[in-house]
């Protein structure tokens, strides 16, 4: 037997809900919502406990050892994922998925690959060739050195492949303390965690099971097929579609999670964000796409061009190579179609433009009434 998991506080917990409906009618699976509310009195709807979804409540906090780092962008809920197996017995197989992570289509294959660490998972691509953004004048090899990652490799924690009996043998509750104390510059919490625990060992899957937004406008989608995106940066579709905020990729996104909303008896406007961009930088890009109408190209818009040509050409050739080496365990193809997609650029963002026709349809997805 297998399952999904999420874990999310009492805030997400609608989208968390709404995603987990869609995954048990997708994947024809039991899937698992813990949700750790900040105030224990406070009421959490649930969705799709008729069709295979099951909540937990407040049950992963007390795991936590004390003094683990936090801070607002990455507090510790973000540790809790580790231990909601041990509140799930019975399955052969568990998946865990980020609440920002949208599944397009089930994948049974998935299933059977094999673990032979317990652990399977996508690279963070955004740090295939060097290190984190926020990490200025840091070489990618210095990085890895510092959180105690030797094999090169580094994972993205969103989506998690496990076998849960392995992974009952970890003692995740000395292990964590134990690291952050020998690799104190750690700053990703359980993400360089899991890269340092299974340095060399975890089980590498295709990008298309973890579709990270670092990708997203490449214009490569349609062409390796996600199953799961996953929406890792601050903006999210739920939060509105909002001109000069987000890509004009996340349109048909921002759809998909409005129609579940409004599936659901929700209002998506209670979702919301309110456009974060002033009207001054807005006049910028509107003057922008102006004068690119009338064929006058900005310096923003050649760097901008050029490094949306470096990103997209790094990262075919990595899905090219890792296909053809047999890199991705739960790939069968050894190539990848892929139709040359020309950049447009809208004033602030450059897009690929791709097969929207057909992304839309997978978008599509269960509904309910």
């Amino acid at each position: 037997m297998h399952a999904i998991y999420l874990v999310t506080d009492d805030r997400l917990a609608d989208v968390a809900g709404l995603q987990a409906r869609r995954l048990a009618v997708q994947w024809g699976c039991d899937v698992h919502v813990f949700v750790e509310r900040r105030d224990p009195a406070a009421t959490v709807r649930e969705f799709g406990t008729g069709e295979g979804v099951v909540y937990h409540y407040d049950q992963l906090a007390a795991e936590l050892p004390p003094g683990l780092p936090e801070d607002k962008k990455w507090p510790r809920i973000v540790y809790m994922r580790l231990f909601a197996p041990k509140f799930l017995p019975g399955y052969d197989r568990l998946l865990y998925l980020d609440a920002d992570i949208l599944s397009l289509r089930a994948e049974p294959a998935v299933w059977t690959v094999d673990l032979p660490s317990g652990l399977g998972a996508v690279s963070d691509i955004a740090t295939l060739s060097k290190a984190p953004q926020d990490l200025k004048g840091v070489s990618r090899a210095a990085w890895l050195a510092s959180i105690g990652v030797s094999s090169g490799r580094y994972l993205n924690s969103g989506m998690l492949l496990i076998d849960p009996e392995k992974w009952a043998r970890i003692d995740f509750a000395a292990e964590l303390p134990r690291y952050f104390a020998a690799f104190p510059e750690a700053a990703r919490y359980d993400q360089d965690f899991l890269a340092h625990l299974f340095d060399g060992r975890w089980t590498e899957l295709s990008p298309r099971l973890n579709y990270q937004a670092y990708v997203l406008e490449l214009g490569l989608t349609c062409a390796v097929a996600p199953v799961f995106v996953h929406f890792c940066r601050t903006q999210k579709p739920w939060h509105g579609d909002n001109r000069g905020w987000r890509a004009a990729t996340d349109a048909s996104y921002t759809a998909a999670y409005r129609q579940m909303f409004l599936d659901a008896g929700l209002d998506p406007a209670d979702y919301t964000r309110p456009n974060p961009v002033n009207m001054v930088r807005r006049a910028r890009y509107r003057l922008r796409l102006w004068l690119r109408g009338r064929g006058v190209v900005s310096a923003r818009e050649r760097r901008d061009i050029a490094a949306w040509h470096k990103r997209s050409e790094a990262f075919l050739q990595f899905m090219q190579e890792g296909l053809a080496s047999g890199r991705f365990a739960d790939e069968t193809r050894r190539t990848l179609d892929a139709p040359r997609c020309e950049p447009v650029f809208d004033g602030r963002f450059v897009v690929g433009v791709e097969c929207r026709r057909e992304l839309q349809a997978q978008l599509k997805g269960p509904r309910h009434v």
